[in-house]
């Protein structure tokens, strides 16, 4: 196909957004405006048709967006809808796009990726098991290890998500943006499972709870657990994001392809993957 026009693929882009279950109608509707600030731009570089969008084009609309006066955030978020939408198109339709957006050279802007080592995992694990809020915590750190599962997931599991017999958890179950996947469990995370929830005297469904049994309501509730252990054994305060990164590493290291990250990781989409194409 040739000299298919931006401005019709971002049409039929957001049709297909819209019938996507993953995305919410608000990201969609920040992504198709994204888009078209991106196509206005490149057209004032005389470049209308997919078949003039190349590597060089893309960084200098990044760099625009950088050079401006805006929040990092919203930076991200237009970044990522470009990304997003070029991959549909080199993937999901006939336009000749002859370069992949999952590239070195066209990753998410935060390229730092900071994980753990095995001695630091050791480290982090190494507070002492005396209490109820101890064997959770243990229990949620050695879940996010060994699954690469999200605070956000973590909050909504029950325990009927989980099958420690079968050593296996399902994730990214309705309501999540992450895609539906299960991922077997480590016989250490298993018995750290098994030990929080004999202490656990409730019939809350939950997976995890809060004190007095209830639900966890925010995600910073286990952000700052996880930094209560950090001070406890004496190391840098690791983030859910730190701990989500690790088990990519690990992954990868076990000879897992970019494509396996993405399933085992939950994303629906490439954009978010190429950022750990280094570490292959």
């Amino acid at each position: 196909m040739v000299g298919v026009r931006i401005d019709d693929l971002i049409e039929a882009f957001s049709a297909d957004l819209a019938d996507d279950p993953g995305t919410s109608p608000r990201t969609a509707e920040f992504y198709v405006a994204d888009l078209r600030e991106f196509a206005h731009f490149l057209e004032e570089r005389d470049v209308t048709d997919i078949e003039g969008v190349g590597v060089g084009a893309v960084m200098e609309f990044r760099n625009h967006l950088l050079g401006g006066n805006r929040k990092r955030f919203t930076v991200y978020r237009k970044d990522a809808a470009v990304r997003r939408f070029l991959d549909w198109v080199r993937t999901s339709t006939e336009a000749e796009l002859d370069f992949d957006p999952i590239e070195p050279m066209h990753q998410p802007l935060d390229q730092r990726i900071v994980f753990l080592e095995e001695d630091e995992v050791n480290q982090l694990l190494s507070f002492p098991l005396n209490t109820r809020d101890d064997a959770r915590d243990a229990a949620v750190i050695r879940l996010m290890l060994d699954t690469g599962v999200t605070v956000s997931e973590i909050r909504a599991l029950l325990k009927s998500d989980v099958d420690l017999e079968a050593a296996q958890i399902n994730l990214g179950g309705p309501g999540s943006h992450l895609a539906p996947r299960v991922r077997r469990l480590s016989e250490e995370t298993v018995e750290a499972l098994r030990n929080y929830l004999k202490l656990r005297e409730d019939e809350t469904p939950e997976l995890i709870v809060a004190r007095a049994a209830r639900p966890v309501t925010t995600s910073k509730t286990l952000q700052n657990a996880i930094w209560k252990r950090c001070d406890q054994v004496g190391m840098w305060r690791v983030s859910p994001m730190n701990l989500r990164h690790t088990f990519a590493i690990r992954l990868l290291r076990r000879g897992a392809s970019l494509n396996e990250l993405k399933e085992a990781l939950g994303v629906r989409d490439t954009s978010n993957i190429g950022v750990y194409k280094k570490f292959l």
